[in-house]
């Protein structure tokens, strides 16, 4: 009869992994994981911050088109300050209409408002939302006025050219706030007689 020998110690050493080759194996793959997900985490903030460039790209543009849009065809304007200024504008029956376009450190939005008084709220169409004050305490937008000649306008009849300059911004609880400064070129203004 045979006898059973047990089996020797070097056929039972390749059946597995030691405990040394488990922990090393269990930290590479939680290093790789690691990295994985970093890599996840910064793609999708730039995905976020790549949008939000877009969103305040398109908002700023859509914004300037529409101011630019009413300068261009108003008959006279009135300068309230170099954050508010009132247009008016001529209409289809012949007649005339005043819209104001304002920004405040309240709204901290570009708006207009029909009719000269900014601080009024009923009809306000925000156009650009997200532009703070600076942080040296000025308006975060502003108008510039020219004469014809490009020379800094003074008085409302002088002023025949209108300049928009802005400071939008963009952010998230965890990304740095994303900017954009827009300096609009100089909107003429057709209608309007020069002095």
């Amino acid at each position: 009869m045979p006898i059973a020998t047990a089996p020797s110690r070097s056929v039972r050493a390749v059946r597995g992994f030691t405990l040394v080759e488990v922990m090393v194996g269990a930290f590479l793959s939680g290093m790789i994981l690691t990295g994985v997900l970093v890599t996840n985490l910064q793609l999708m903030r730039s995905g976020l911050r790549t949008t939000q460039y877009a969103e305040m790209s398109t908002q700023t543009r859509r914004g300037l088109e529409q101011l630019g849009i009413d300068l261009k065809s108003a008959n006279a304007i009135k300068w309230n300050s170099a954050t508010d200024l009132t247009l008016t504008l001529p209409t289809s029956g012949g007649s005339t209409r005043q819209v104001t376009y304002a920004w405040t450190s309240a709204t901290q939005s570009l708006f207009s408002v029909p009719g000269t008084d900014s601080t009024v709220t009923v009809g306000r169409i925000y156009l650009v939302n997200g532009i703070p004050a600076l942080s040296n305490g000025s308006a975060g937008c502003t108008f510039a006025r020219y004469d014809r000649d490009g020379n800094v306008a003074t008085t409302d009849l002088a002023t025949k050219r209108v300049q928009v300059s802005l400071n939008a911004a963009r952010s998230a609880k965890t990304m740095a706030t994303a900017t954009d400064t827009a300096v609009s070129a100089s909107f003429i203004l057709r209608n309007k007689p020069t002095s």
